[in-house]
């Protein structure tokens, strides 16, 4: 079995910027850089047959380059407790969900079932387990001027996720739309 998502690489600029956020809030379990990226859709696990079904139809998909850049820290919550901090994605945002409508339907195609929740595009930063709300609003207050450089998107990738006793690693497998 395959643990698989797509998603977008971001430079290596936009990383060092959101590594300068990567400090500040106890308890906070700090995604590394290397694993941040901007997902276009979570799979999960897939056998190698299904694997290849969605390769082939990612493979087809064609967009126009877009411009994106990241703004503004929020978080999500379960049960009002904060659960992760993430950057906003600003942009062409309207491409960025053509593309992630484009994506979807080749995850369709290849017959795995879609998330039902709808799509929010960002970059989590860090995880929250025990972080009380109050800590966790004061740091995004005083982070929150974040905007980092634009950057243009015209490739998506396939990740493979290893869980890890220190969280996820990831594993680039394929990466698509750069031929014309």
């Amino acid at each position: 079995m395959l643990r698989l998502f797509i998603g977008l690489e971001l430079p290596g600029t936009v990383l060092d910027r959101l590594e300068q956020l990567c400090s500040g809030l106890k308890e906070a379990r700090w995604v590394e850089p290397h694993n941040m990226h901007l997902t276009l859709f979570f799979i999960g696990e897939i056998d190698e047959g299904q694997a290849e079904d969605l390769h082939h139809g990612l493979d087809k998909i064609r967009f126009d380059p877009f411009d994106l850049y990241l703004a503004e820290l929020n978080c999500f919550a379960h049960k009002h407790q904060p659960s992760s901090i993430w950057a906003g994605v600003k942009g062409d945002v309207v491409a960025l969900h053509h593309l992630q409508n484009k994506v979807r339907g080749a995850v369709e195609i290849a017959g795995i079932e879609a998330e039902k929740r709808k799509y929010k595009p960002h970059v989590t930063i860090a995880r929250l387990k025990k972080t009380p709300s109050e800590q966790a609003l004061s740091y995004m207050e005083a982070h929150n001027v974040l905007k980092t450089e634009a950057f243009t998107v015209s490739r998506f990738t396939l990740f493979r996720s290893h869980l890890t006793r220190h969280g996820a690693e990831y594993e680039v497998l394929e990466r698509y739309g750069l031929r014309k």
